[in-house]
C-alpha cells in the first residue's frame, strides 16, 4: 500500500508540473531582457545615430521583451580595445573595429588590400559573397558574434591640390597601417595619428592630408584647415562593426536570436544610408566652405592601386603559409569585382 501511495504521490506530481509547464514556459517567455550596448562614439555620431534606430527597432520587433540600454561616448567601453573588452564582458554588445584590436584578424587585415579596384557598392556585394564562401572570415571573431558588417570609402582630404598621384610624393598622410607600404611606394610617408590630433596637426602643416570619409570635412571641422577633397574613392572592406558576446548571445531564446539576425542586412545598409547622408551633406557644406572637390581619372586611381596587387599577393601568401585561404580569397574577390563592375 505504502508502494502503491508513493506511486499516487509522483504521479499527480507529474500531472501538476504537466498542466504547469505552459505557464512556466509563459512567464518565461514574457520575462524583460536587459542588454547593454556600448560604444566609444557620442550619441550624435553617424553610426550612434543608427544604433539609436536599432536599439528602437529590435525592442518593437521582441515586442518589449528585450531592453537595450546603451552607453554612449566610451562610458563603459572604449575605441582602441573594444573587442578585447566586449569578450571580457564588460558590455553585451559593442560597436568594435577589429581592425585596431592588438591581434588576430589576419584575413581582414589582409582583405584592405584584397578589394583594390572596388568602390563600396561592389566591394559590399563582393564581401557578401566572400562571406557565404569563405567561413574563415568569420571564424575569425572568436568569442564574438556580429550582427552586422559594414564597409567605408575614403577620399583623400589634404591642405594642397592633389590632382594625381604623382602629386602624393613627399607627403605626410594619416593611414591605416595595412595600406602603409603600399602608399610609401608611392612616396608618401604614412602617419598613425588619433582623428583628436588631425586638426591641429593638419593647421600646423605636421600632416598633409588624411584617408577618410568625407563627412570627416564637417563632422572634425577639416575644412577649416584642408581646403582639397581629391575623389580617389578607396574602399575600407567591410567587417564586423557591432557585435555581441558569445556568451550572451548563446544565452538567448532561439526566438530573440532569430529577431537579431533578421535584422543584420538592415543594419548594415542603414549605417551605409546615414554616411552617404552625412557624406553629401558635407560636400554640400565643404564647397560653401570653398573646399575644392577634385575628381581623379582612371588611369590615375590605376597608379595607386598598382604597388597594392604587389602587397595584396604578399598578404596572400603570408595567409596560405598559415594554412588560411588567403591566395583564394584575393583571387576570388578580384574575380568578382571585375565581374561586378562591368
Amino acid at each position: 500500500m505504502k508502494d502503491q501511495g508513493n506511486v499516487f504521490i509522483i504521479v499527480a506530481a507529474v500531472c501538476i508540473f504537466a498542466l504547469l509547464l505552459p505557464h512556466i514556459a509563459a512567464a518565461q517567455q514574457g520575462k524583460v531582457i536587459e542588454l547593454s550596448f556600448g560604444t566609444a562614439f557620442g550619441v550624435d555620431n553617424p553610426f550612434s545615430i543608427v544604433d539609436a534606430k536599432w536599439i528602437a527597432k529590435i525592442e518593437k520587433e521582441t515586442s518589449g521583451r528585450v531592453k537595450i540600454k546603451p552607453y554612449w561616448g566610451g562610458s563603459i567601453i572604449g575605441a582602441k580595445d573594444a573587442m578585447e573588452e566586449l569578450r571580457q564582458d564588460a558590455v553585451d554588445i559593442a560597436f568594435a573595429n577589429p581592425s585596431t584590436s592588438r591581434s588576430g584578424f589576419p584575413i581582414l587585415k589582409a582583405s584592405y588590400l584584397f578589394f583594390y579596384g572596388a568602390d563600396q557598392r561592389v566591394g559590399g556585394k563582393v564581401f557578401k559573397e566572400l562571406l557565404k564562401e569563405f567561413p574563415e572570415i568569420e571564424k575569425e571573431y572568436t568569442g564574438l558574434k556580429v550582427i552586422a558588417w559594414g564597409g567605408s570609402t575614403h577620399q583623400l582630404v589634404a591642405r594642397k591640390p592633389i590632382r594625381k598621384i604623382d602629386d602624393l610624393k613627399g607627403a605626410r598622410l594619416k593611414v591605416v597601417g595595412d595600406i602603409s607600404a603600399s602608399l610609401r611606394d608611392l612616396g608618401v610617408e604614412g602617419m598613425s595619428i588619433s582623428n583628436a590630433e588631425v586638426y591641429v596637426d593638419l593647421q600646423k602643416g605636421i600632416l598633409d592630408g588624411l584617408l577618410t570619409p568625407v563627412e570627416a570635412i564637417e563632422s572634425l571641422k577639416l575644412a577649416e584647415v584642408a581646403k582639397y577633397v581629391t575623389l580617389i574613392n578607396f574602399y575600407r572592406s567591410h567587417s564586423g562593426t557591432r557585435m555581441f558576446n558569445l556568451t550572451k548571445w548563446n544565452s538567448l531564446p532561439p526566438d530573440i536570436k532569430k529577431v537579431f539576425e533578421d535584422n543584420i542586412d538592415w543594419y548594415g545598409q542603414e549605417t551605409d544610408a546615414e554616411f552617404d547622408r552625412r557624406n553629401q551633406h558635407a560636400i554640400d557644406s565643404g564647397k560653401k566652405l570653398g573646399v575644392e572637390f577634385i575628381p581623379i581619372s582612371k588611369e590615375e586611381m590605376a597608379k595607386f592601386y598598382a604597388p597594392m596587387k604587389k602587397y595584396a599577393l604578399i598578404e596572400a601568401q603570408g595567409l596560405d603559409a598559415k594554412g588560411l585561404p588567403g591566395t583564394k580569397i584575393l583571387n576570388e574577390a578580384q574575380r568578382l569585382i571585375k565581374l561586378n563592375s562591368n
